[in-house]
């Protein structure tokens, strides 16, 4: 049995350009990919874009161009930014792809034939924003608090789900899985949704109303709402409902879900609820991330504080931008970014603590050791200690529960302790003294602490990473290749190899 990995992060709705927000949920789940992927686990990764609904139909309207060709634009602009951000998704899925459509259609169909889509009027209030209908106790001062407008009446006749059903074996699996929604704050927060009694859901609109969408199995009249086929993508880029479900056998079911908190009620409760009347497993867990704010305030185009990710890393490293939302952001709750605090951030870090750290053990192995890493004479227990005891089990705590932050603040421990024995070594001095045995034993330990830095920021910081192996005169293909189990093992693999020169990896921002 192969011990794979499949995550998969929301598909953003592709009505406008990507923003910060995009760039900071796909970079989550690309760092955890990597992570896995080091742990020698086979890894699926899929993102996509959301592409049907009323919002969609209106904006493209809105702009003067077809919905199909407004779609495929703004679509095409997620790609970029995965290919842009080195994004490392296996696949990219559009709910406009005839897959999509004939594999959605084929989910619905087996949820009818379980008696769970019925047909009937309704009459409610319907956010566009949202693409949801809202209940009195929903609204703040009778408008959506998140778009800040008054829903839509709409009555019509539509296909209900049967979500009412699926009550208590919900109750069941929050109670017997914890973990199912991560972190608690958004586990508690669905879970008290649920006591709160489920109603049956809306799942298709009148074509009247809305012609962009999957159109209904066997009904002429009506498309799915835009929930009940998005959520479908999960699968259907897996290959359900079709004759090409290799991936779908091997990667089902999804070990993760990356998404926001304001789409947490949909997958956590919606989607568990879909899988149960399809006969589907369940994925092991929804992984809820915060928000990202920006100078203390919401993101907004009124506001005019709307970080666009592409000229964000035209304007700075990419590197150095992936590595201060990782450090900044928590997963676990919402975090700020500004231009000061990046600045603040990359000359502290990087440029006076990695890049520095970097710089100063090659240049003096460089010019003590004849561009070779030397031989170890007297080894150094503490940081072998401090290393195989302390660092890695502390770091792959954290990065096994998303706490990107927490990791690199470790790794940044060992980067300050390995600066702090320069500093009291005094390596100059000693081979001033003629010492170049204690000089060769000190280098040694520092290439091999940097060799071990470069792998654990490697999932956030490849390129960074590869290029200190580099320099360290490691074959970067055959490091990558090796499992994580091997790499954080102490061992002489830097001993006698001729090293690089040495590169500034961070220059100073003004």
């Amino acid at each position: 049995m192969i011990d794979k990995y499949y995550l998969t992060t929301a598909i953003p709705y592709a009505n406008a350009e990507p923003h910060i927000g995009h760039a900071l949920e796909i970079l989550y789940a690309d760092v955890m990919a990597r992570y896995q992927r080091q742990l020698g686990r086979e890894v699926y990764f899929l993102t996509g874009s959301d592409e049907h609904g009323q919002k969609m139909y209106k904006t493209a309207k809105e702009a003067g161009r077809s919905v199909e060709e407004f779609s495929a634009e703004k679509s095409a602009g997620f790609q970029n930014l995965a290919d842009q951000w080195n994004i490392t998704n296996d696949d990219f899925i559009r709910t406009t792809e005839k897959r999509h459509l004939e594999r959605a259609q084929k989910f619905w169909q087996v949820a009818m034939e379980n008696g769970d889509i019925y047909k009937k009027k309704y009459s409610g209030m319907y956010c566009v924003g949202c693409e949801s209908f809202k209940t009195d106790k929903d609204l703040v001062d009778g408008k959506c608090p998140d778009h800040h407008k008054e829903p839509e009446l709409l009555e019509e006749e539509n296909y209900f789900f049967r979500l009412s059903k699926y009550q208590e074996p919900l109750e069941f699996l929050f109670n017997e899985n914890k973990n199912f929604v991560y972190p608690s704050s958004r586990y508690n927060e669905m879970f008290n949704i649920l006591k709160n009694k489920l109603e049956d859901i809306s799942i298709s609109r009148s074509k009247d109303k809305l012609s962009w969408g999957v159109p209904v199995p066997n009904d002429d009249n009506q498309v799915m709402y835009v929930w009940f086929d998005a959520l479908t993508n999960y699968v259907t880029a897996l290959g359900y409902g079709s004759k090409n479900d290799k991936l779908f056998k091997k990667f089902w079911p999804a070990d993760t879900h990356v998404i926001g908190k304001e789409i947490n009620r949909f997958h956590s409760l919606l989607w568990p609820a879909m899988l149960m009347s399809a006969g589907l497993e369940l994925p092991k867990q929804i992984a809820v991330h915060g928000w990202i704010t920006v100078d203390g305030q919401k993101m907004s185009k009124s506001i005019g504080n709307v970080v666009n990710p592409l000229e964000l890393i035209n304007k700075f490293p990419l590197e150095a931008v992936r590595y201060f939302l990782m450090r900044e952001i928590p997963f676990d709750n919402d975090g700020d970014y500004s231009e000061s605090k990046f600045t603040e951030r990359y000359n502290a870090d990087l440029a006076n603590g990695l890049g520095n750290l970097t710089n100063r053990v090659i240049v003096m192995i460089n010019k003590y050791c004849n561009d070779t890493v030397p031989e170890v004479e007297e080894i150094n227990h503490e940081i072998i200690s401090l290393i195989s005891d302390k660092i890695w089990p502390a770091y792959n705590e954290e990065m096994s529960k998303w706490r990107f932050d927490h990791a690199l603040e470790i790794v940044w421990k060992l980067l300050t302790y390995c600066d702090e024995m320069i500093s009291d070594k005094k390596p100059w001095a000693m081979a001033k003294e003629g010492k170049q045995k204690k000089v060769d034993d000190l280098l040694y330990h520092l290439a091999e602490a940097l060799r071990h830095s470069a792998v654990m920021l490697w999932p956030i910081m490849p390129e960074t990473a590869e290029r200190i192996f580099k320099q360290l005169g490691l074959d970067i293909e055959k490091e990558l290749s090796k499992p994580l189990s091997e790499l954080q093992n102490w061992v002489q693999l830097t001993v006698g190899r001729k090293i690089g020169q040495a590169e500034a990896l961070f220059p100073r921002l003004i």
